[in-house]
């Protein structure tokens, strides 16, 4: 079985702009990029800004060292690093969900 698998890292980013998070995020797919030619089992997968909660998650496959390494190496932390499942967003009529209701 492989150890690799899908993590969100979370960083609280007070004070964080657009162009911030943007700027880590790029370092962060850069990083990735380079760690994964080197043969460290990782790949960024793109992240999220939410400017109201002042917050990044970003998306990764690999290990878990691997995605810290890649934190150390682009100099972006994170709070929290977390696994992650990917679900689809396509639902079969009638199993996966209710009809909605006012």
């Amino acid at each position: 079985m492989s150890t690799r698998q899908r993590y969100v890292a979370e960083r609280f980013w007070p004070g964080a702009t657009e162009r911030t998070a943007r700027g880590a995020m790029k370092q962060l797919r850069a990083s990735a990029e380079r760690l994964a030619a080197t043969g460290v089992p990782v790949r960024y997968l793109g992240g999220t800004f939410v400017p109201d909660d002042e917050a990044i998650a970003c998306r990764f496959e690999g290990t878990a060292q691997a995605v810290r390494a890649v934190h150390e190496l682009a100099g972006v932390t994170f709070d929290r690093l977390l696994l992650a499942l990917e679900v689809d967003g396509h639902c079969r009529r009638g199993l996966d969900h209710a009809p909605l209701t006012e």
